[in-house]
């Protein structure tokens, strides 16, 4: 079942769709307005129609410019390459090994409340975690990533409240190959996390939380549907203290579906699945960490957890965005930690 499981996502992540090409965002004029008489002016559009061009709640204009600093490519990335980026909005679920194929220089500040089932074995009770993530632009082709840091508040049934410092991730990615004509973008990257965080909520301590994590990212357009979706391995640097996993993630879009009315507002749905590939001998339960930690459970491989996503990301200016999306299980989440999440963040970006 695994192994249909996992060539059903790389089938997914590797189908051509069919070629929509993007159309060049028009500038918007400079004239003054009159904003008492004519409130449409608030909403500045550079494009519009689904799937197609980009339009913004507040305005079009892009406080950074096109200004080249150092080399091409530096800190504005593919911006200043390509424009295949504007077509796509970054996915909102599943925020630390969901990442995207583009190369940017953003900052992306979220917010996530995991409820557990309360017939599960962790025995119900909440997580919040608050994190802020890091991109920088390198080239046009490479980025740093920092996915993963930030504060966490977890309330489990099975354990004691605690609060403290997430775990670490740090990393590259590169991007493969930039097609715009056909506005596919393929990118390969690797993630390593330190065991810096607190053991109380289920960070840090042992060998496990050590982890590489290489992921491919792929961006796509299938007629009027934005793809985006990744495949990820995490593997611990001690096999005993954590386990192996393989997750994919899945994003659909259709662009600004009610421009006219909701400028920037695009609807978004999106699927996740996580595969315990081998046991630990951390923790003896058969439940994971999921995409929160990676606990060594000793009696988990084999198992699997599938999510969903639905959403939106509404891009406020060029730079600023919004994105929400609540989080309901697939899979039965009385055998796993997922019951239902929210999931918040403002990502601004250059």
């Amino acid at each position: 079942m695994i192994r249909q499981q996992l060539a059903f996502s790389v089938f997914g992540l590797c189908i051509a769709g069919a070629v929509i090409a993007e159309a060049a965002p028009q500038n918007a004029s400079n004239e003054d307005t009159d904003w008492t008489l004519d409130s449409s002016a608030f909403w500045q559009s550079s494009g519009s129609g689904p799937g197609g061009g980009s339009t913004y709640a507040i305005s079009d204009r892009n406080i950074f410019g096109d200004t080249e600093v150092l080399w091409r490519g530096f800190l504005s990335g593919m911006r200043s390459s390509t424009s295949i980026h504007e077509r796509f909005i970054e996915p909102v679920g599943n925020p630390i090994y969901f990442e995207s194929p583009f190369i940017e220089t953003n900052m992306k500040l979220f917010y996530v409340w995991h409820d557990f089932p309360s017939n599960g074995q962790i025995g119900g009770g909440q997580l919040n975690a608050w994190s802020a993530q890091i991109r920088l632009a390198l080239t046009d082709r490479l980025a740093f990533i920092a996915t993963k840091d930030g504060y966490s508040d977890l309330n489990a049934g099975i354990l004691p409240r605690a609060s403290g410092w997430n775990d670490f991730r740090i990393g590259l990615k590169y991007a493969l190959i930039v097609d715009e004509p056909n506005n596919f973008v393929l990118t390969a990257g690797l993630r390593w996390e330190w065991h810096k965080g607190n053991t109380d909520i289920l960070q840090g301590g042992n060998a496990g939380e050590n982890e590489l994590a290489p992921f491919i990212s792929v961006a796509d357009v299938w007629g009027p549907v934005n793809f985006i979706g990744s495949l990820s391995a995490r593997l611990p640097f001690n096999q005993d203290d954590g386990n192996n996993i393989v997750s994919w993630d899945l994003h659909f879009d259709m662009g600004e579906v009610a421009a006219d009315l909701l400028p920037g507002f695009v609807p978004l749905l999106e699927i996740h699945a996580l595969h315990y590939l081998s046991d630990g001998d951390r923790f003896p339960v058969d439940f994971g960490g999921l995409d929160y930690s990676n606990i060594g459970a000793s009696n988990v491989a084999g198992s699997s957890v599938f999510w969903g996503d639905l959403g939106f990301r509404w891009k406020l200016t060029p730079n600023a965005s919004l994105g929400v999306a609540y989080g309901f299980p697939i899979s039965n989440p009385g055998n796993d930690i997922f019951n239902q999440r929210v999931t918040v963040d403002v990502v601004l970006k250059s």
